[in-house]
């Protein structure tokens, strides 16, 4: 028994009862025999002193065994590869009725009509406790994680059940396909696609890619030297309309094929009008100026020019908005020209030199900030950092770029705000420092990015890049980069709607929308209207209201492009597209997979069963034993029916004593 009071609380009660059962029996109790009156004494004592007790509200702490039995989850695969074939009246319930009383079971599905998510189906039994998960599928996964890496991880066996069919058709299928999925107006679109054939030994056919118009952008012949022939195809598009683009890769009949489904393959491609310009400003003439220039203008979608800081102070050039994209401050904020107010809602990349005023420059705020107690200068070579996540850099770049001459910097020490991330570390000689020589970082509140480079004398390393390799390749890939990330002003538009690039034919469409008032907080009161174009359809809905947000879900819509544009009553917009594609990716693959049934057995714990063998995995299972699971209860005494009884039982066992002995 566990009481929350102080002992000296017990000591009360147990006293209130000796004083009741004292003033009732000691004084007024002399008509009763000696030994009765003490037993009533007593009597009464433990009534009381119970009863007081009872007030403190003691619990009793008890220990409780529950036994459960083992939880198998049974989960059939119920996708168009399954239900399409033999095995599409398969069924567990024989598998359920044999281990029943043995295992608690719990039925489950997975899969449609037109994919296979093998993995997510084991992913979702993870945290409850489950003994095992028995999968009956044919193993032709399509959409998700690679289920044999799900499984390494499971905490319980996966017993697999082999359905479907694995002898192989005369067939060839456009089995995956790589392409990027942003590309840039005026430039390249790379594909890879891969191409397998079975039972086609000595036969071909001829690929194309056509874009929505039909036109063929790219063709090529594929001649099938084996019976299992597989090559993969590489093609580049030409990204000459901005927008998002449908291209469609169709490789032809090459004769008794058992199906054609799998011959023809689309995907989609935003291509995006990219082409910017960049201010390269600078504190005084300076080599540095024309390197950053021809780099920057390596790249076709971006324009560079020169301005100096004397005229930009003067207004001679203005930052108009959405004309310039960043800012290149090459030695600025510096002594004779302290302003860069000019550039204040543009992205920027600071060159940090021996002019920069290095106390003006702490005071922006940037990220960077440095300090130094000379005005000395130091040579400073790069060192490439791995940590480094805001961009990927080509490794051949990186290395290009450490062996270049050194940079001038000005003398001082470095403070990296949070967010801030080094690609290249300053090496001074021989010895590696932890200051930056150049790094990145994206401003949380208004989404500016900024770069810097802490040296002077960049010039030397374009230079130096065509006495190393011919070409100044190396130095301009890493500026358009460089440049790249910094100009990619991620703008907060109040009203924002969240659509995927493409959607599966059948798959919901769901859209949500935040819209944000002035001072960016989210708010739902204003009605938002969604105007919906497609290839053959026009329609208007309202969004409906969501926790702070917006949620619309379209009504089944057919393949093909669709173009949106969401608005509110105060005038805000905002625009987007989305595909629905017309693809059934279980009609792709005829023969059933039961290496990876295997494998996800194997390296679980479990194993793979054939859809005949279902007695021995009943018997399997019941190996399986009871959990015991094992847990504290604590009730409270005054809601004990015994305890009750007990007073009630002193109360009444007083009472017959007392009419006993004439009293009453």
């Amino acid at each position: 028994m566990t009481i929350d009071y102080p002992w000296y609380a017990v000591m009360l009660c147990i006293l209130c009862g000796a004083l009741y059962a004292a003033v009732m029996y000691a004084a007024g109790g002399r008509n009763y025999p000696r030994g009765v009156r003490w037993l009533l004494a007593a009597l009464r004592f433990l009534a009381v002193g119970g009863l007081s007790l009872l007030l403190l509200a003691p619990v009793r702490r008890q220990q409780v065994n529950e036994r459960q039995l083992p939880t198998v989850v049974l989960a059939r695969d119920v996708s168009g590869s399954v239900a399409g074939g033999a095995d599409s009246a398969f069924r567990m319930e024989e598998l359920a009725k044999a281990i029943e009383g043995r295992c608690r079971v719990v039925s489950d599905t997975f899969g449609t009509a037109s994919a296979t998510d093998l993995g997510e189906v084991l992913v979702r039994h993870r945290a409850e406790g489950v003994a095992a998960v028995v999968v009956a599928s044919d193993g032709i996964h399509n959409r998700g994680a690679n289920p044999a890496t799900v499984a390494e991880g499971l905490p319980f066996p996966v017993y697999t059940v082999a359905l479907g069919d694995t002898t192989a058709r005369r067939d060839a299928a456009l089995s995956s396909l790589q392409a990027g999925r942003i590309a840039s107006l005026g430039g390249t679109i790379p594909v890879e696609v891969a191409v397998k054939a079975t039972l086609l030994g000595g036969h071909g056919a001829m690929m194309t890619i056509a874009d929505a118009e039909g036109r063929v952008l790219f063709r090529q012949r594929v001649e099938y030297d084996g019976e299992d022939f597989a090559t993969t195809i590489a093609a580049s598009l030409p990204a000459s309309e901005a927008g998002l683009q449908r291209f469609t890769v169709r490789i032809g009949d090459a004769g008794g094929e058992a199906t054609l489904v799998n011959n023809s393959l689309s995907f989609y491609v935003d291509v995006i009008d990219s082409r910017r310009r960049v201010a390269i400003i600078g504190n005084a003439a300076h080599p540095d100026l024309g390197a950053l220039k021809r780099a920057i203008e390596s790249n076709a979608n971006y324009e560079a020019v020169v301005v100096d800081a004397a005229d930009a102070e003067r207004g001679k050039w203005k930052a108009t908005d959405g004309e310039w994209s960043m800012a290149v401050l090459h030695n600025l904020p510096s002594r004779h020209h302290p302003r860069i107010d000019y550039a204040a809602d543009l992205p920027k990349l600071f060159v940090v030199g021996l002019q920069t005023d290095l106390g003006r420059f702490n005071a922006l705020r940037t990220g960077l900030e440095i300090t130094s107690k000379s005005t000395g200068s130091s040579e400073v070579t790069a060192l490439r950092r791995e940590a480094f996540g805001l961009f990927n850099l080509d490794a051949a770049d990186a290395a290009a770029v450490e062996a270049m001459p050194p940079l001038v910097a000005p003398f001082g020490e470095a403070r990296l705000a949070t967010g801030v991330q080094t690609l290249f570390g300053a090496r001074i000689a021989t010895i590696d420092t932890r200051q930056p020589l150049v790094a990145a970082t994206v401003h949380g509140g208004d989404g500016l990015r900024t770069t810097f480079v802490w040296g002077e004398g960049l010039w030397r390393w374009r230079l130096a890049d065509w006495q190393n390799s011919e070409s100044f390749s190396h130095f301009d890939r890493i500026v358009s980069q460089i440049v790249g990330f910094t100009a990619m002003q991620q703008q907060r538009e109040r009203l924002q709607v969240d659509a995927e690039r493409s959607y599966a034919g059948g798959e919901t469409v769901v859209l949500r929308a935040q819209l944000y008032n002035e001072s960016y907080e989210l708010y739902n009161r204003p009605e938002v209207r969604l105007h919906l174009e497609g290839d053959s359809a026009t329609a208007d809905y309202t969004f409906g209201r969501e926790g702070n947000g917006y949620r619309l879900t379209l009504p089944g819509l057919k393949a093909g492009l669709y173009r949106y544009t969401a608005t509110t009553g105060d005038g805000q917009e905002c625009h987007g597209s989305f595909a629905v594609e017309d693809i059934n990716v279980e009609q792709r693959r005829l023969t059933a997979d039961h290496g990876l049934l295997r494998t996800v057995s194997a390296v679980s714990g479990g194993r793979m069963y054939m859809r005949d063998s279902l007695d021995a995995l009943a018997e399997d299972l019941a190996d399986f034993k009871p959990v015991i699971h094992s847990h504290t209860r604590y009730a409270e005494m005054l809601r004990l029916p015994a305890v009750l009884v007990l007073i009630m039982l002193l109360l009444a066992a007083e009472w017959v004593l007392r009419k006993y002995h004439g009293e009453i």
